[in-house]
């Protein structure tokens, strides 16, 4: 039975540092994820939506999809998942049904915007945004993580934004994250410290950025004001760009060459990226081995002896 990562991930965020979380939207990612040493992860609602359909974030995704993502990646790790659940699906009752699911798949916490709904330009009225982090947080259960994203501009509407994030509080929240930080312009750092004064709760700071080779602040002075996550759409964008490199080069060349020399200095060398998921350890191998008669007949067995190489780096 697959452990509850809930509490763990209530454990880590007590502590007195901020977390860098990879936004991702496969195993592979995840996989990636856990070795590079990270602890929390979340599912990106705009990743999972290109990598499953080719199409960008337009909310086509159904609470189907997400529930079949989250349990596949909560299934091979045992980092604390948590989902951009945009505007949970709808009305409030859409929420807490979207919440409960996704809490039974597996996930340790969601967050959910005060976006307008049908895709609008704006914000929920504030009141309507309330009812539907209460259905949330009743969805999610006393221990599921919820995350209440305030989509007003703190530059250009503080006041605005810090009443809704209180208000969120007070309906359940247990952690804002205030999404426009990108659009601020001037000092970053003075405003979330304006912010943590009016709102000393946990904090979530969006999408950490650089611009010209340079992050736009160093996020261990967040710690101080109470940030405890940061998001990064890492994986997409590198996987990516990893592919189109090599798929030019494999192209051009007609050789392999490039794929097997060019990544050296990551540490890591391996022919396929399948031996990382239990191959290269014998985890299936000797789980399947147990109930065949013969060693050979377990698919597991012959992938490792197929794939796995005495050269291989982990």
């Amino acid at each position: 039975m697959r452990p509850d990562t809930a509490p763990h991930l209530r454990e880590l965020l007590t502590k007195e540092t901020i977390h860098i979380v990879p936004e991702l939207a496969d195993c592979a990612a995840a996989k990636a994820a856990e070795m590079n040493g990270f602890e929390i992860i979340m599912i990106s609602s705009g990743d999972l939506a290109t990598t499953l359909t080719g199409i960008p974030d337009l909310q086509l995704l159904s609470l189907d999809e997400f529930v079949w993502s989250t349990d596949r990646i909560t299934n091979m790790t045992s980092m604390p998942l948590i989902i951009d659940a945009d505007n949970g699906f709808g009305r409030p009752i859409n929420a807490f049904y979207a919440c409960q699911r996704l809490r039974k798949a597996g996930a340790a916490g969601v967050l959910i915007t005060d976006a307008a709904e049908e895709g609008r330009d704006g914000v929920l009225p504030i009141d309507e945004a309330v009812r539907k982090f209460r259905a949330a947080r009743e969805g999610l259960g006393p221990d599921g993580y919820l995350i209440a994203r305030v989509d007003t501009n703190p530059a250009t509407d503080f006041e605005e934004t810090m009443r809704r994030s209180l208000a969120y509080r007070e309906a359940g929240a247990d952690m804002i994250c205030i999404l426009w930080m990108h659009l601020v312009q001037g000092d970053r750092m003075e405003l979330c410290k304006r912010i943590h004064e009016a709102d000393p709760g946990p904090k979530w700071y969006p999408d950490l950025t650089s611009h010209a080779g340079r992050t736009e602040l160093a996020i261990d002075d967040l710690v101080p004001l109470n940030y405890r996550m940061v998001g990064v759409h890492f994986s997409c964008h590198a996987s990516m760009i990893a592919m189109l490199a090599a798929g030019k080069d494999v192209f051009e060349t007609r050789t392999n060459v490039y794929v097997d020399t060019a990544f050296e200095h990551t540490g890591y060398r391996f022919m396929t990226s399948m031996s990382l998921f239990g191959l290269a350890d014998g985890t299936w191998p000797d789980l399947e081995r147990k109930w065949v008669k013969d060693p050979r007949d377990a698919i597991a067995v012959r992938n490792a002896d197929y794939f796995v190489r005495a050269t291989d780096k982990y």
